[in-house]
């Protein structure tokens, strides 16, 4: 079922590109509290992004996998008045680009989720039909090793969900040993969840300095690799 931000406070009334950086001296200065996403090239995450702002091609999608070469900062205002930036990282998982290209992005990304102070969560995302892979338990854990000054919270969503089907849902959530949020971009399905999520964690992290990562708190080992791209 499609959510509807037209009444919601939720809902994004300006939305609008601020900046775009290939390597850290071109990040932008914080202008708010931070949401980065990450995923692997094609998970949906540009049509996630654009969903969530209630806008259609802001965030550049494409065909082509890996084409994302910066990290890409959205500054978004919300009908209750609440301002937050969105933040595109570049999907990883895919060979296309040099490995130097590729090493380059993993250095700046790397550097972003551990030292960005504005940084607030991280939302890891993956297809819903591929599953939790060891490289997204692997980013999870790797968010974790941010200075406890500056904590982000993570929140998991699987992508697609409407190309999975129903009755494969509950199993798919059941393997992965954490919880996690279901969406589809295409659908609108879970984005109002997907909202509420996020201002609470962004709400929890500005009010407690030690605030811990909520969504992603699991049962089992996430690994403890950093995300190579």
């Amino acid at each position: 079922m499609r959510d509807d931000p037209s009444r919601e406070p939720w809902g994004i009334v300006t939305a609008e590109f601020l900046a775009g950086a290939q390597r850290a001296a071109q990040l932008p200065e914080a202008v708010g509290t931070e949401i980065a996403f990450a995923g692997r090239s094609n998970v949906g995450k540009s049509s996630l992004m654009n969903a969530l702002m209630g806008r259609r091609g802001l965030v550049r999608t494409s065909g082509t996998p890996g084409c994302t070469r910066q990290i890409s900062f959205f500054q978004t205002r919300a009908r209750d008045g609440r301002e937050q930036v969105l933040v595109d990282l570049p999907g990883y998982g895919y060979a296309r680009r040099s490995k130097s290209e590729r090493d380059e992005w993993a250095d700046l990304i790397e550097w972003y989720l551990v030292e960005r102070e504005a940084l607030r969560v991280v939302v890891v995302l993956f297809d819903a039909r591929r599953g939790l892979e060891e490289e997204e338990a692997g980013l999870c854990e790797f968010i974790g090793t941010r200075p406890s000054a500056r904590p982000a919270s993570v929140v998991v969503v699987a992508t697609k969900i409407d190309k999975l089907p129903k009755s494969k849902r509950q199993s798919m959530l059941a393997k992965l040993g954490r919880r996690a949020l279901v969406v589809s971009a295409t659908e609108g399905e879970g984005i109002a969840a997907l909202w509420s999520e996020l201002r609470r964690a962004t709400t929890a992290g500005e009010g407690r300095a030690d605030s811990a990562p909520t969504s992603a708190s699991t049962s089992a080992d996430a690994g403890q690799t950093p995300v190579r791209r």
